[in-house]
């Protein structure tokens, strides 16, 4: 741990070292180490503030006392940053999670007392002990994590949720695939050169990162033993397609463990595979023996930095929203898209273990952002009965209703193309309508010679350029949306920015919105 005052009270607590040594039994990984120390300061700087408030605690054993329990609710607002003035934590999640950690320190400390001789003492202690836990577990929550919860939640609300966009992915995987292939052909020619080692296996990890959405610390050894078993399953060559057989033959499935000891699968694309071979051949003038890892740091004997080399290289590469990419914004990218799809509770499940999460925490934490859902989906709802079209879709889901929006941004903004000629004379009549009422109502009479004169008033009227359509452009925009025609449905805009983008000089005098009302034009002319 950091040198500090609070590190060297956790270092002279029997309580809280017991409290570490059984969170390492409990998670093994060597990463957890970290996560001990975390813990066990947390429980320190809590003991430090309960010796403000009372001066005969020691020790956490001590504060660890049924009457101590009001000191130890104050101790715990005051490290959390409680404001008496608005009700609030700056820290809730703190505030929240220490029960937790108080419940198993009074467990160790009731598992201490009855080591010891049987005595009246000791069964004093055991029921003090188990009295804490039992008001830890009943006030706790209206003491304080109550209050801690509802403070989280209010961060989260208005929260915006940033998910890595699908241009800045691609920039990204190019921008590896080139510096991989730049970093093989420098160790072709020469095996020692440390800097295209590192950048190959940082290319390695970002590219497994990008498929598979996430990638817990991999033994080297897991990597070695598995291998692509081509013909196994024989009897279910019939229930699959000819491309997911070509997947299956190309793609290494590795399985690693996740968290609580769950299997979790890793993929490896048949072009990673190749550029891992070449990371095999001379990681032995890299890393030491005595490292693991599959990504094992060079000269040292742990893994690399992930997230600090995925953030090095979304930055490097251009994207244009770096710090949305990030694996557990990738995870949860994943996730959410995956609701655009017609998943089964199967699937479901299939895509939560590839995850390494359970499908409860898929529905609860990686769906799509409540702020998202809530504009898009439940708004549909909302707008048809603010239109009155209820009925129109009833038995219908809500991925089935369509509300065109499109059609509303039509008549605030009109058209002026030469095929919207129909919408134009309709906008055209009801504007010399408002200018007849506005000259009868703002009719201005002087007396000049005693006779009364009428004075008009002068209206400008916006005179309209109408852009003429080309026979190419016609022809184009009409085999491009010739579905639309047949079925009589307007495109939406997304369709006809893509047409642009194929056509960027023939329609680069049409916009967006008259491709759509050619279009509506052109089906509209047909049915009559």
């Amino acid at each position: 741990m950091r040198a500090d005052k609070i590190s060297l009270e956790a270092k002279n607590d029997y309580l809280i070292c017991a409290y570490g040594a059984r969170y390492l039994k409990t998670h093994r990984e060597k990463h957890f180490i970290n996560v001990t120390s975390r813990k066990m300061r947390e429980l320190s700087r809590i003991l430090l503030e309960l010796k403000k408030l009372e001066p005969t605690i020691h020790n956490l054993f001590d504060a660890l006392k049924p009457k101590h329990y009001d000191q130890l609710v104050e101790a715990t607002k005051s490290v959390a940053n409680y404001d008496t003035v608005n009700d609030t934590f700056d820290s809730p999640t703190f505030a929240m999670n220490i029960s937790t950690a108080l419940k198993q320190c009074c467990d160790i400390a009731i598992h201490m007392v009855i080591k010891n001789e049987p005595s009246v003492e000791t069964a004093t202690y055991e029921a003090s002990l188990k009295t804490m836990i039992n008001l830890l577990q009943s006030n706790w929550r209206f003491d304080v994590s109550g209050r801690a919860g509802n403070d989280l939640n209010l961060k989260k609300f208005n929260k915006v949720t940033i998910v890595p966009l699908a241009t800045d992915l691609r920039l990204l995987k190019n921008y590896l695939l080139l510096k991989a292939g730049e970093a093989v052909n420098r160790l072709a020619r020469n095996a020692a050169d440390a800097n295209a080692y590192t950048t190959l296996l940082e290319t390695v990890y970002c590219r497994v990162i990008l498929l598979n959405r996430r990638m817990q610390r991999m033994f080297l050894r897991t990597y070695e033993s598995s291998e692509i078993k081509s013909g196994a399953y024989e009897e279910f060559e019939e229930v699959i397609t000819e491309a997911e057989k070509l997947l299956i033959k190309n793609l290494k499935r590795v399985v690693i463990r996740g968290k609580r000891g769950r299997g979790v699968p890793v993929l490896f694309s048949h072009d990673i595979q190749l550029h891992v071979k070449e990371l095999l051949k001379v990681r032995n003038n890299f890393v030491p023996k005595e490292n693991p890892y599959f990504f094992g740091k060079p000269r040292l004997t742990g893994p690399i930095q992930g997230y600090k080399v995925i953030a090095k290289y979304a930055h490097a590469c251009g994207a244009k929203n770096p710090q949305a990419i990030t694996c557990t914004r990738l995870r949860k990218h994943l996730a959410t898209l995956s609701q655009l799809f017609s998943l089964n509770e199967n699937e479901i499940e299939q895509l939560s273990n590839f995850m390494g999460h359970t499908p409860g925490v898929h529905k609860d934490a990686y769906r799509l952002p409540d702020d998202l859902y809530q504009t898009a989906k439940i708004s549909k709802l909302l707008i048809l009965m603010e239109k009155g079209q209820a009925g129109e879709n009833k038995g219908k889901g809500l991925e089935e209703i369509t509300v065109d929006l499109e059609e509303d941004l039509l008549e605030e903004n009109g058209c002026d193309d030469e095929d919207g000629e129909d919408m134009e004379k309709e906008e055209e009549d009801q504007d010399e309508k408002e200018i007849r009422e506005m000259l009868s109502n703002k009719t201005v009479v002087s007396e000049q010679k005693g006779k009364k004169m009428e004075l008009p008033v002068a209206v400008n009227k916006k005179k309209r350029i109408l852009t003429p359509w080309t026979s190419a452009q016609k022809q184009a925009v009409t085999f491009f949306f010739n579905k639309n025609i047949k079925m009589k449905k307007a495109p939406k805009r997304k369709d006809c920015e893509e047409i642009k983008s194929l056509y960027p000089e023939l329609l680069a005098n049409k916009d967006w919105l008259k491709i759509k009302v050619f279009i509506q034009n052109a089906y509209s002319k047909r049915s009559k």
